[in-house]
């Protein structure tokens, strides 16, 4: 019986790992998770379902504008039986119902092998905390559930040459997941973010420490970091304006339980972006009061989200989670992504707050497009970030030589290489002006 009961485990594993690879593609080589020659490689899911059994989710009965608290960990219930922290990495169950995106593992900020990391946008000094210094990275990898897989599955059913509709829409109950990772409380920055103190090490082979632009993954290291945040989104009806849910978990000190789950506190949650508003009277965020000043109210930090829209302490403080995911768009709109890196927004110059509210805190719903203009929009994403992402490194991949044989369609469709094959020859090399540049420079989920 027990040797059955092995054997059994031991197909499924196996028919796990090779649903795994035969969803990558064949023609693609120099990806920086699976070829570059570091091991264990993370065994994440791309075996796309093509349909979902999921039933009402256990939050749609739950008032995230009333409750927000009970809203996220109704969420987070859906994710705790199937991570854990497991030999310093992040690990499955080895059949999780979470998968994450194929063609995150290709440029200079793409996927790591030990977790599946893609470099984010660098902390600025004073961002993380009061104390927290410039210099260090974050690192963060990407799941969706399997309503949310069900979408991927419409796009890469064809991972050579994915099929982006003009309206991408994921379903009712679709959940995205982001854990966040980050040095900045370890080796010359040690104790400089104090919540993260005692958190449990996780290694991943990133960026040497210090290095924000590589020039390319040759360098890197297998490096210690701490698990900093969950980000959720939550594709909810009831958010009438925006048709989605965002919200982040904090890694909150000192360590207890699992160490994982057991530590994360619901920090913020919103479900519109405030159209309008210019003050900080915002009405459709959630910022949890008991540790709202661990994470905000010095001078570099002055809220979380802009004016006191929530987002999370990683995040731009220029933006929110709705307005940063609400430009998900092929190809990238001609404004990016809400000043990412930048000065913050001068709040004593009025027009200047009033332009910036009104760019970049619209409700866009689902099929809708930001900015669909200048360039011609080709596809609205529905809030995946990932997705355009993803497209982005594909056509770079493309252009570049990675990958091989006929351009992919959605490539020429968007301007980012026009080509008729994957070639590295000049004549072939036409690429978007806005899109492809900026995807390089703000490497975001």
């Amino acid at each position: 019986m027990r040797v059955a009961v092995i054997s059994s485990l031991l197909l499924g594993l196996m028919s796990l790992w090779s649903s795994q690879a035969t969803a990558r593609c064949k023609t693609f080589s120099q990806s920086t998770m699976y070829d570059a020659g570091i091991s264990p490689i993370a065994a994440w899911r791309t075996d796309y379902p093509s349909s979902s059994s999921a039933g009402a989710p256990a939050w749609s009965t739950i008032s995230f504008a009333s409750e927000p608290a009970r809203y996220m960990e109704a969420v987070l219930e859906t994710v705790r039986p199937y991570f854990r922290y497991k030999d310093a990495s992040l690990a499955g169950t080895g059949s999780e119902p979470w998968w994450m995106s194929e063609w995150m593992d290709y440029d200079k900020f793409g996927r790591e092998p030990l977790m599946g990391l893609t470099k984010e946008l660098a902390p600025r000094t004073h961002q993380l905390s009061q104390t927290s210094q410039s210099g260090s990275q974050v690192w963060a990898v990407n799941f969706y559930n399997e309503p949310g897989a069900v979408a991927l599955h419409q796009v890469f059913a064809d991972p050579c040459s994915p099929v982006v509709p003009e309206k991408l829409l994921f379903p009712e109950g679709t959940v995205a997941i982001k854990f966040l990772f980050t040095d900045a409380n370890l080796g010359r920055f040690t104790s400089q973010v104090d919540y993260l103190n005692g958190g449990p090490v996780y290694r991943a082979h990133i960026d040497l420490e210090g290095v924000g632009f590589p020039a390319d993954t040759s360098a890197r290291k297998t490096r210690e970091v701490n698990m900093l945040q969950l980000d959720i989104g939550v594709r909810d009806s009831n958010a009438t304006k925006t048709g989605w849910v965002f919200g982040t978990f904090v890694w909150m000190g000192p360590l207890k339980g699992d160490g994982l789950f057991d530590n994360l506190v619901p920090a913020v949650l919103l479900w519109g972006n405030d159209e309008g508003v210019v003050s900080d009277d915002i009405k459709e965020s959630w910022v949890n009061p008991a540790i709202k000043t661990k994470l905000s109210g010095w001078n570099e930090r002055p809220f979380l989200g802009f004016q006191g829209r929530a987002n999370g302490p990683a995040d731009n403080l220029n933006s929110s989670c709705l307005s940063c995911h609400a430009a998900a768009r092929l190809p990238l709109a001609p404004a990016g992504i809400a000043r990412p890196g930048r000065d913050p927004v001068d709040l004593d110059d009025a027009a200047a707050v009033a332009a910036h509210v009104d760019l970049w805190f619209k409700n866009i719903k689902p099929g809708e497009v930001f900015q669909p203009a200048n360039p011609l929009a080709v596809a609205a994403l529905d809030y995946s970030l990932q997705v355009r992402a993803a497209i982005e490194r594909m056509c770079q991949a493309c252009e570049d030589g990675a990958l091989d044989g006929d351009t992919p369609d959605i490539c020429a469709k968007a301007g980012y290489f026009t080509g008729p094959r994957c070639v590295p020859q000049s004549t072939d090399k036409v690429m978007a002006s806005q899109g492809m540049r900026q995807i390089q420079a703000l490497p975001r989920e």
